[in-house]
């Protein structure tokens, strides 16, 4: 996959398909090798869109620094809007899940001219650093990063909710979550979690200069998602819809069902 220089890293990125741009963004600790099996679409939307993918700095295959002020929420739209730029690419549908979902917000929040519509899958705590789930988990392992190497961390990680929960009712699972997080960029992953779950919150103040239609997509047990952001942007974004899925694995399970309905957002006047 093609690189680029942006804002001081080297980006991994992937164009695929025809049609109107449109940004599929990850969320944290993913990448574009993990997109598919945690749930997202891109891959089912390149027959009626060019889909961009793209790993966020110091995740995947990207190249990472170390400050943690350059994963903030302002960082990761500049992050997004550098692509676009170096694509050439002036105005974009852009979405994505989780950290993917906040980084489209502050695309649209500080250059809306680039923004068509946004796709929100479960879009993180807004008007709060992190809600308690994600400040428990993400700062824990952090901390034991930090304190005890990646192997080690990871392994201690793993005993804890809501990993721990797997070893027995699916071990498969359980070893791929380990894999996974063993493949993580210490140092990068160390940088953006405390960029993100630490850095400045997303402001509910700004969202009132989203002019955007926006389609949001939210699952009412998902701790570290709140529905509670879900329906405050359903409230103050303009033409936006608000899907709610019945649980938080709802649509992992039936991906051409979020598919289409993204499919059907975009397409529609």
């Amino acid at each position: 996959m093609p690189k680029a220089d942006i804002n001081g890293f080297q980006m991994n990125y992937r164009v695929e398909g025809e049609g109107p741009p449109l940004v599929m963004a990850h969320g944290l600790l993913g990448s574009i090798a993990t997109l598919v099996i945690l749930g997202d679409v891109s891959d089912l939307l390149v027959k009626d869109f060019k889909v961009i993918n793209y790993d966020s700095r110091g995740h995947g295959e990207s190249g990472y620094t170390s400050d943690p002020a350059d994963y903030e929420w302002k960082s990761q739209g500049e992050d997004m809007r550098g692509l676009l730029r170096h694509l050439g690419i002036e105005r974009a549908h852009v979405g994505g899940g989780s950290l993917g979902a906040g980084a489209s917000l502050l695309l649209a929040i500080n250059h809306p001219e680039m923004v068509e519509k946004l796709v929100l899958v479960s879009p993180p705590p807004i008007g709060q650093q992190a809600s308690a789930p994600v400040a428990s988990l993400f700062g824990g392992l952090v901390r034991l990063i930090e304190g005890l190497g990646m192997e080690e961390a990871v392994d201690v990680a793993l005993r804890l909710a809501p990993w721990n929960a797997f070893r027995e009712s699916a071990p498969a699972i359980y070893e791929w979550i380990r894999q996974w997080l063993l493949s993580q960029n210490r140092e990068g992953i160390v940088a953006a979690i405390k960029g993100i779950v630490y850095g400045p919150a997303l402001d509910k103040e700004d969202f009132g200069r989203i002019k955007a239609p926006a389609l949001i997509v939210a699952h009412p047990d998902d701790e570290m998602h709140p529905m509670s952001s879900a329906e405050f942007l359903h409230e103050v974004l303009p033409s936006s819809q608000l899907v709610v899925a019945p649980d938080m694995f709802y649509y992992n399970l039936r991906r051409e069902e979020l598919a289409q309905t993204i499919k059907n957002f975009l397409d529609a006047d």
